[in-house]
């Protein structure tokens, strides 16, 4: 399933993207509020994609708002998100290998 797979490293590399922003204003805050709750949606339409979209994605975009509010927290989401990913796409790659 090449669409599949597509669709999933280009999911990989907006989260990513996502997860580097970096905010100094109330305005980028709620912006990369808004980003994660309309990924978030866009992700949830996708039935095929939302059922192999790792728990860690779901929860690094529901919870951007108690990232702004817990440095520790933030840093905890952000490594576990990274390393999430890192094994997800290595899972992806292998879905065009598999022919599925």
């Amino acid at each position: 399933m090449p669409a599949l797979r597509n669709s999933a490293l280009d999911l990989i590399a907006n989260l990513r993207a996502l997860a580097a922003r970096q905010t100094e204003t109330a305005a980028e805050r709620d912006g990369l509020i808004a980003d994660s709750v309309t990924l978030k949606v866009d992700i949830s339409l996708d039935h095929e994609l939302a059922n192999i979209v790792p728990e860690s994605v779901w929860h690094f975009l529901s919870d951007a708002d108690i990232r702004f509010r817990d440095s520790r927290y933030a840093s905890a989401q952000l490594s576990a998100l990274a390393s999430s990913l890192a094994a997800w796409e290595g899972e992806v790659a292998s879905i065009a290998d598999r022919n599925i």
